[in-house]
C-alpha cells in the first residue's frame, strides 16, 4: 500500500489493526512513528503509547502490550522497532514462540494497533512477513519517485515561509543527487540541505539558484567539472585558483583526485556510448547518473581525445600510488597534471 494513502488515513483515525513499515528511507518510518503518536490523546501517551525494542522483546512482554486496554482513549497503539523474526534473526522467539503469535496477530484487540517498523530490508520468505501482509497492511518506505519528491521538497521549503519557484525546486533536487543510481542520501539529508538553504535565504525571500548553488553538498562536484572544463580550454591559471580554493576550503586532496578520476571515466564512457547512437536519458540510467552529469561529460569530451584520458587516469593511478608511499606530494602532483594537460595539444 503506499506511504501517502496510509497515512492520509492515519491522519483522520482510520485505522487498520496491523501494520508494518520497513525499507532504507527512515525519514519515512520515524515520520510514520509520529503520525501514529498524533493520533492518540496527548496526555495518555504513557498509558496508549509503547515502543518495544524488537530486538530485546519477549513474547509474554509483547502479548501483555498487544492485550493491554487503552486508557481514557479509543485506542493503544504498540509499535515494535526491528523485530527479530522479521529480519531474519532469532535470540527470544522460539518456534514455538512464533508460531503462538501468529495465531495471536488473528485476534489483535479492535482496541490495539500494532505497528511493526523495520530499518531496512525484511525476509520475505518469513511467516510472520507473509501473515502481516494476508492480515494487515505493508507499506515499503523506498526512494521517493521524481514527483513526489519534488511536490515533498517545494512543501518542505514552504513550510519554513521560503519562496521557491518551480526551476529552483528541479535545481535544487538535481545538485543534491538524491535520485542518483547509487546515492545513499536520505530524505532525512534533503531535511537538512532544505533547512540549510531556507535558513540562509531568510523568511519571506526567494531562494535562487545561485543560493542553492553555493550551499550545495555537490559543490566540490561542480568545481571538478569547473576544473576540468579550464584543463580543457587550456586555462590553467583558472584551474589552479580553482584548486586552491578547494585545498583553501578543506577539501582532501585525494577525494578530489578521486572526483577528477571519477569524471574522465565518464567522459570516456560518454564519448563511447554517443557512438552508438544512445540519448543521453539512456546514458544517465546506464551510469547510473544525473542527465546533467551527462549534459557536462558530452561537452568536455570534444576537448579531450580518448588517448589523452586514458593517459590522464593513468596519471593519476601512478599519482595515488606515489602520494601514498610519499614519493611526491599530493598537492604538486595535481598542480602538475594541470600544468600538463593544459600545455598539451
Amino acid at each position: 500500500m503506499d506511504y501517502r494513502d496510509i497515512v492520509a488515513k492515519v491522519k483522520v483515525n482510520n485505522f487498520d489493526r496491523l501494520y508494518l513499515f520497513y525499507g532504507k528511507e527512515y525519514y519515512l518510518l520515524e515520520d510514520a512513528v509520529g503520525k501514529f503518536r498524533a493520533g492518540l490523546n496527548p496526555d495518555m501517551l504513557d498509558f496508549n503509547l509503547d515502543i518495544i525494542d524488537g530486538k530485546e522483546v519477549q513474547l509474554d512482554q509483547l502479548l501483555s502490550s498487544i492485550e493491554t486496554f487503552p486508557f481514557m482513549d479509543a485506542r493503544k497503539v504498540v509499535i515494535v522497532k526491528d523485530f527479530e523474526i522479521l529480519t531474519g534473526t532469532r535470540k527470544n522467539f522460539s518456534d514455538s514462540d512464533e508460531k503462538y503469535l501468529l495465531e495471536r496477530l488473528e485476534n489483535i484487540p479492535e482496541t490495539t494497533v500494532l505497528v511493526f517498523i523495520v530499518y531496512g530490508d525484511v525476509d520475505k520468505r518469513k511467516s510472520m512477513f507473509k501473515k502481516i501482509k494476508n492480515t494487515g497492511v505493508v507499506c515499503e518506505c523506498r526512494k521517493l519517485e521524481d514527483m513526489e519528491l519534488f511536490r515533498w521538497v517545494k512543501r518542505e521549503f514552504e513550510r519554513m515561509n521560503t519562496v521557491i519557484e518551480n526551476a529552483a525546486v528541479a535545481y535544487f533536487i538535481e545538485q543534491l543527487g538524491y535520485r542518483d543510481k547509487n546515492s545513499d542520501m536520505t530524505l532525512t539529508d534533503v531535511k537538512n540541505e532544505i533547512i540549510k538553504v531556507a535558513s540562509y535565504t531568510g523568511a519571506g525571500n526567494t531562494v535562487t539558484n545561485d543560493i542553492i548553488e553555493k550551499l550545495s553538498p555537490r559543490k566540490v562536484e561542480n568545481n571538478i567539472f569547473r576544473m576540468i572544463d579550464c584543463i580543457g580550454a587550456k586555462n590553467a591559471p583558472e584551474a589552479l585558483k580553482i584548486f586552491g580554493d578547494m585545498i583553501f576550503e578543506g577539501e582532501p586532496v585525494l577525494r578530489i583526485m578521486s572526483l577528477i578520476s571519477r569524471q574522465f571515466r565518464i567522459i570516456l564512457k560518454v564519448k563511447d556510448m554517443k557512438n552508438e547512437k544512445m540519448k543521453p536519458a539512456e546514458m544517465a540510467s546506464k551510469l547510473g547518473v544525473q542527465e546533467f552529469v551527462i549534459r557536462n561529460a558530452s561537452r568536455q569530451a570534444e576537448n579531450f581525445s580518448d588517448s589523452i584520458i586514458l593517459e590522464i587516469m593513468n596519471y593519476m593511478v601512478e599519482s595515488e600510488y606515489k602520494i601514498k608511499n610519499g614519493m611526491i606530494g599530493d598537492v604538486v602532483s595535481v598542480e602538475m597534471l594541470i600544468s600538463r594537460y593544459c600545455i598539451r595539444k
